[in-house]
């Protein structure tokens, strides 16, 4: 039986959100072991923050490469499919994990303070895309014309 291309693309977000928001909870709980840390030793606890920010890392480039194929597949597809990445839903459902992931590793603090930097600027990345997505487009209107070319006068051309 042949599926139709949207319901096809609901059900590839369903499993795209599923797989993100159990990744998160692995995270969160990998989180939750750091920090409370008492009976790791250093060098697991190193290559735990470092495997984290790999993770986070790779959670980010998943979503960069689903969101551009996204955004790029309308405009090079003949088909007039309205095309949004993930709906307004599935990105409240996302947005707490990561979020509470947020949280937890601005808590924490890493043996490395760079990790702990590239970490929370790789989740505000992500965060950008569900925020991006579900804002409504603001529109502004003007009836102001746009004032002529600025020239130095060094440069001014004589008519």
């Amino acid at each position: 039986m042949k599926m139709d291309y949207v319901t096809a693309r609901n059900n590839r977000e369903l499993e795209y959100i599923n797989f993100f928001c159990s990744f998160l909870l692995f995270l969160n709980k990998t989180f939750d072991t750091l920090l409370n840390q008492e009976f790791i030793s250093k060098e697991k606890c190193n290559q735990m923050e470092r495997n984290v920010m790999t993770s986070i890392s790779l959670l980010w480039t998943l979503h960069v490469s689903i969101f551009s194929k996204n955004l790029l597949y309308p405009k090079t597809s003949q088909e007039k499919v309205p095309f949004q990445t993930f709906d307004e839903k599935n990105s409240k459902a996302f947005l707490p994990s990561l979020q509470q992931l947020k949280e937890k590793v601005q808590r924490y603090h890493f043996s490395n303070e760079n990790w702990k930097i590239q970490c929370v600027n790789t989740l505000d990345q992500i965060q950008q895309f569900y925020l991006i997505s579900t804002e409504i487009p603001t529109i502004i209107e003007s009836n102001l014309h746009a004032p002529p070319p600025w020239l130095s006068k060094d440069f001014s051309i004589t008519r």
